[in-house]
């Protein structure tokens, strides 16, 4: 599995290419930012470019295998851990919502369709205010 590797809080015009564009659009809840959406081998990735920052990735890349799974879960969490650790804080039956140690950035984990979001809380609080 190649998910490219994209870490937050770098400047949009930083990022290394990857994917096709798909489609570009302002933020449903959050005014002034932009997402877009690419597709890759592996599915759909998007991004959410606030203020010329990635602050949040979709990664809709979902598995049939639950090894595969687990192994890209961990490898997506120790990526956006920053050596820190992850603690949950819900299961609403959905999916897992987490928040790292250092309370700087959020992970969403639906098993039920099996994405993964990452994002700061700086956004988080302006998404949902």
């Amino acid at each position: 599995m190649a998910i490219p590797r994209l870490q937050l809080e770098t400047p949009i015009a930083n990022l290394p290419s990857f994917g096709t564009l798909v489609w570009e659009r302002p933020h449903e809840k959050a005014g002034g930012v932009v997402q877009r959406q690419y597709e890759v081998p592996e599915g759909n990735i998007i991004l959410t470019d606030w203020a010329g920052t990635l602050h949040e990735i979709i990664y809709q890349t979902p598995l049939e295998d639950d090894k595969l799974v687990a192994e890209r879960n961990a490898m997506l969490f120790a990526q956006h851990a920053d050596g820190r650790t992850w603690d949950e804080i819900l299961d609403n039956g959905f999916g897992k919502t987490y928040r790292r140690s250092d309370m700087m950035r959020f992970a969403l984990w639906s098993y039920a369709m099996d994405f993964n979001t990452f994002g700061t809380m700086v956004f988080h609080e302006i998404k949902w205010g």
